[in-house]
């Protein structure tokens, strides 16, 4: 295997999910060289089996104070939408003890709120730009995105929480009764009502990363998949060499794009990152005849349904429960369940594709992109919660201003390890 020299790569960036892959789309703009080494494959990334939103409307950290006492109830149901495993992990737990002090520090609610919201926003705006210019086939659909609610009672007290996203400017829509059904006719009567965010889009978020791909390689970017990171050489507060199963390899700077495994990879360089994986699944299939007409989020269940022209996807839950690597038939089960209430055909029982991925949580809801505190050459961009699809495009213009010293498009302070 021959090696990778300083001068045939400006940057390394470890991790080739949505995160790295936009990161090595802005960096290339900017004229860098890049090579992304990845551990598995693109089958394996978490944004590739998730749903498909882009939704500014997720601008709220998912700690509250009433996540937390739902959690409690939850805790001791197999289905729940929350679960937790029980385990004697200090990490685990200290993670656990900051998410809901959080929940309680309206200050650090509000702080979360303003740099969602503004990464979010812009990333939808870049999706717009990048899709005009490439006309990608990967099912891009501006059609907004449903917060479905079956309980009145649960529909106005959203409105809380709506109020402040229009804080944001992404007030939403609220449609009740004859209405709702009207606009989204594959909806049982088991609906109340809905709070209708235009703002949001959807996608194929597979169809994306193999166009992404494609579309890197075709200007230069070399890609190692299987590509197992071993250990790191260091000189001066500088990383000067990636020693992998597949070589050593050199650059000027490194970007660490690793997502739910940031935390492990960090470790080695002596720097701390506050990540645990949350668990996610979802269900593909062959779209049925009666689907809605664009994503629909049942919200007190926190279950989503994304239509696309080929296929069909439901998806949801969130269970801290570590690496685990089993397929929980009780949370697939949960999300059927809900989506059979809610929806008049809610599937199919042709091309059944089950999944799971890990998503990188931070204990308040924002990601790290910033230099790294230890090492001047090192970048670090992960923790972007369950949102890594909705922030991957500012994710990586911030990272490429970071790396060749340009002015940045957009504060980032409230994503810099000086917070956490």
């Amino acid at each position: 295997m021959s090696l990778i020299n300083k001068s045939e790569s400006d940057v390394v960036i470890v991790g080739g999910g949505i995160i790295g892959l936009f990161c090595a789309y802005y960096l290339m703009e900017e004229g860098k060289k890049v090579i992304i080494l990845d551990q598995g494959q693109i089958k394996d990334s978490c944004s590739f089996g998730n749903c498909g939103l882009v939704s500014p409307s997720h601008a709220l950290p998912l700690n509250s104070p009433q996540l937390l006492f739902k959690a409690l109830i939850w805790l001791f149901q197999k289905s729940s939408p929350f679960f937790v495993k029980p385990q004697l992990d200090m990490k685990f737990l200290r993670w656990m003890m900051g998410f809901a002090f959080n929940a309680f520090n309206e200050k650090q609610l509000n702080r979360s709120m303003q740099g969602r919201g503004s990464l979010l926003m812009d990333s939808r705006m870049l999706y717009d730009d990048i899709f005009e210019e490439h006309q990608w086939d990967c099912n891009w659909e501006p059609s907004g995105i449903h917060f479905i609610y079956g309980q009145e009672k649960n529909f106005n007290a959203y409105k809380s929480k709506d109020s402040k996203l229009a804080e944001l400017g992404l007030a939403a829509e609220p449609i009740v009764g004859q209405d709702l059904f009207n606009k989204e006719p594959a909806l049982t009567e088991r609906a109340y009502g809905s709070w209708f965010y235009k703002i949001d889009a959807s996608l194929n978020p597979g169809k994306l990363l193999l166009e992404l791909r494609k579309h890197l390689v075709s200007k230069g970017v070399e890609i190692r998949e299987l590509c197992k990171v071993n250990t790191f050489k260091e000189s001066k507060g500088k990383i000067t060499e990636i020693c992998t199963n597949q070589g050593d390899f050199k650059a000027k700077d490194v970007v660490m794009a690793t997502g739910a495994w940031s935390a492990h990879l960090a470790k080695q360089l002596e720097l701390k990152i506050p990540i645990i994986p949350g668990k996610g699944y979802s269900i593909t299939m062959k779209a049925p005849s009666i689907r809605p007409s664009c994503p629909i989020i049942f919200d007190e269940n926190k279950v989503v349904v994304t239509p696309w022209r080929e296929g069909y996807r439901l998806g949801g839950t969130m269970e801290f429960s570590g690496y685990d690597t089993t397929l929980n038939k009780h949370r697939l089960q949960a999300i059927k369940s809900v989506a059979n209430q809610y929806l008049k055909e809610p599937f199919t029982n042709e091309g059944i594709e089950e999944w799971y991925g890990w998503r990188p949580m931070t204990n308040n809801g924002l990601p790290i992109i910033d230099r790294s505190p230890v090492h001047n050459n090192l970048f670090v961009a992960c923790g972007h919660n369950m949102l890594g699809l909705s922030m991957a495009p500012s994710t990586g213009k911030l990272i490429a201003e970071m790396v060749i010293g340009k002015e940045q498009h957009l504060e980032s302070g409230p994503y810099a390890f000086a917070r956490l």
